[in-house]
């Protein structure tokens, strides 16, 4: 059981407030509506009548009933212990009714079709509504507070979790079978909870991987230094020093293109951009490195689509790709690029297919991960271009995904809207 919290307090003693305030207006209207105040001049009568009746006896009563000129609704009447009508109007149904001892000490009821309306005539009985009503008031606002206070307070110890890193906490399971928005903003950060979990194990497993590739170049340079300062003539281990250091550069801009990305995309400028002509440059600049495997790049471009965009990011993303599609495309084979725009003019699609060997179809997606590479190719590359074309296309509203085509070879398509 937990300890009801200050969110439980202020519910109930709203609630409380709330319903008590409601029951006490209507059993004040009730009350005023069933209560007749005492008429002042039968009061009168009927304390002068029992005074007459004490002191001189019926007689006497009798002569001051028989004067009283009373209203057609009011009558008073003197009965002995017999139940007898002595003096006055006949009383069936008395409002009122009080015993008299006379002065010849005979029993008389003095009776009255009206009451007094005074305190008297209020008994213990009337407390009892007011007594029920505030308990069940209470006990209402108790479930109401406790019903709405428990859900907050195990959401707010399961996020206490994940803040000190124990992304495991799940608040779903402990909600039972209970459905409204309580239990929605539970699936939320159940949700929020795991994805911290992936993002979290994400980056530590890039970090292990960027430490692993920046080991290597390392540990090639310190050789190639231990072994030049043993002969300063060896050559050839200055330009092993310069190859591993211009490697080493092109890792780190990768990665900080990357993280750029990742952390602030908004802050990336954009500007408008014919997205076929940038095309059309990327391939006629692919087309030379095709050439030295006798290979080609064709491109079979639609009219121009021109798009609010990051140009540096897109150039970087089309190059990546198509880049990636003539190293593994076959020696004379041809890197068909395609671009289409929808019929509504709303969106471009580009198709990227080489006539290379393809990818697992379990590896498909994972090739867009950073440092994901070929199974054969742990030399080729980082593994970084398509994981920055990936999030450049994100960044832009678009898709990026990858298929193996029946007749051999990748198609990488990339789908882009049109920004305004």
């Amino acid at each position: 059981m937990m300890k009801p919290s200050r969110l439980f307090w202020k519910l109930f003693l709203a609630f409380w407030l709330a319903t008590s305030l409601t029951f006490l207006v209507g059993l004040g209207v009730l009350v005023l509506g069933s209560f007749r105040p005492g008429d002042p001049h039968l009061e009168a009568i009927l304390a002068s009548e029992e005074q007459l009746l004490r002191q001189f006896g019926v007689e006497s009563g009798r002569q001051l009933l028989t004067v009283w000129e009373h209203p057609g609704d009011q009558a008073i009447g003197v009965y002995d212990s017999a139940g007898q009508l002595l003096a006055g109007s006949p009383v069936p149904q008395p409002a009122y009714e009080r015993s008299v001892i006379s002065k010849d000490g005979m029993a008389l009821s003095l009776r009255s079709t009206h009451s007094l309306g005074k305190e008297g005539d209020r008994g213990p009985g009337r407390s009892i509504p007011l007594f029920i009503g505030t308990v069940m008031s209470a006990l209402f606002s108790g479930y109401m507070a406790y019903y709405l206070a428990w859900p907050l307070a195990y959401l707010r110890r399961a996020m206490s979790n994940v803040a000190q890193g124990r992304f495991e906490a799940r608040v779903k399971p402990m909600m039972g079978k209970r459905r409204d928005e309580i239990v929605d903003l539970a699936e939320d950060c159940d949700r929020m909870a795991n994805q911290l979990k992936l993002l979290v194990e994400a980056q530590q497993h890039l970090l292990h991987d960027i430490s692993h590739e920046l080991r290597s170049p390392l540990t090639r340079m310190q050789a190639a230094i231990g072994l030049l300062q043993q002969d300063p003539a060896r050559l050839e281990m200055v330009e092993r020093i310069d190859r591993e250091s211009v490697r080493m550069e092109t890792l780190i801009e990768a990665l900080l293109t990357l993280a750029r990305m990742q952390g602030r995309p908004e802050s990336i400028e954009r500007e408008p951009i014919d997205i076929v002509e940038m095309l059309s440059v990327i391939v006629e600049d692919a087309q030379f490195e095709a050439q030295m495997k006798g290979c080609r790049v064709s491109l079979q471009a639609c009219p121009a689509f021109v798009s609010r965009v990051s140009g540096e990011l897109l150039y970087r993303c089309f190059e990546n790709v198509i880049r990636n599609a003539v190293r593994y495309t076959k020696p004379n084979t041809t890197v068909v690029v395609v671009a289409e725009v929808n019929l509504d003019a709303d969106y471009l699609t580009v198709q990227i297919t080489d006539r290379g060997p393809g990818v697992e179809n379990e590896r498909l997606q994972d090739i867009f991960h950073p440092f994901e590479r070929g199974l054969n190719e742990a030399s080729a590359g980082f593994g970084l271009g398509l994981a920055i074309a990936s999030r450049a296309v994100e960044m832009h509203g678009g898709t990026i995904v990858a298929r193996n085509e029946p007749s051999g070879g990748l198609t990488v398509e990339i789908s882009l809207p049109r920004q305004a």
